[in-house]
């Protein structure tokens, strides 16, 4: 029986999976696959299956935003810590500011509040990196490691507003479109392969859940 469930949504995934694949990427002028697609109505089938999905989705966030918010209540009651008021506080004014329709508050807590404690965190991450750095070099020294703690003291030095040279200023700027773009677009560039090996896995039936 549970071998005749797994093998059943497995099927529907499959067949789901192909459906909006061809819905979405098939166009006007690949011939008799274009026809097919066309009399089959899969194009209209694979835009439902999308909106469902963001349907599904967005369900999702509001059920975790509704848990956290829960848990964070409990804690409360119970006489909880700081950060389960002000947590839970940040989130009825941001409602309210909505509901009651009131832009300056809600500017207000965009640029006055998250503004600041985003750039609060961003300089704590500095620190920690530098923080990291020292550990790094404290239990053993490699040429990598100190390349890493070299690049991010320069980073952070040529961030400052002190009246660098224009070479090093140059060069920061060459080191931060060049190199930093390039990891982050392989960043990128690696997860969208792993997204389709993961996609076409799912397609296959050849995914780990399949078989648990």
């Amino acid at each position: 029986m549970r071998r005749l469930g797994t093998a059943l949504a497995t099927a529907i995934v499959l067949l789901v999976g192909l459906v909006t694949l061809l819905g979405l990427l098939v166009g006007d002028n690949l011939g008799v696959l274009s026809t097919v697609v066309e009399s089959f109505g899969l194009r209209f089938i694979a835009q439902f299956f999308v909106q469902v999905m963001a349907i599904v989705a967005a369900i999702m966030v509001l059920v975790g935003v509704f848990n956290l918010i829960a848990i964070h209540v409990t804690r409360v009651r119970r006489g909880g810590g700081i950060y389960s008021i002000a947590l839970v506080t940040s989130f009825l004014a941001v409602v309210l500011a909505y509901m009651l329709n009131r832009q300056d508050l809600s500017q207000f807590l965009l640029e006055d509040v998250q503004i600041s404690v985003e750039s609060a965190l961003t300089a704590l991450l500095y620190f920690a990196l530098v923080y990291g750095g020292y550990r790094v070099l404290h239990h053993r020294v490699t040429w990598s490691r100190v390349l890493f703690v070299i690049t991010v003291l320069f980073v952070l030095v040529a961030a400052l507003p002190l009246g660098l040279p224009q070479a090093i200023v140059d060069f920061h700027t060459w080191l931060m479109n060049v190199p930093v773009n390039a990891g982050a677009r392989g960043i990128l560039i690696g997860i969208a392969l792993a997204t389709i090996v993961t996609g076409v896995r799912v397609l296959i039936g050849q995914d780990r859940s399949y078989r648990e």
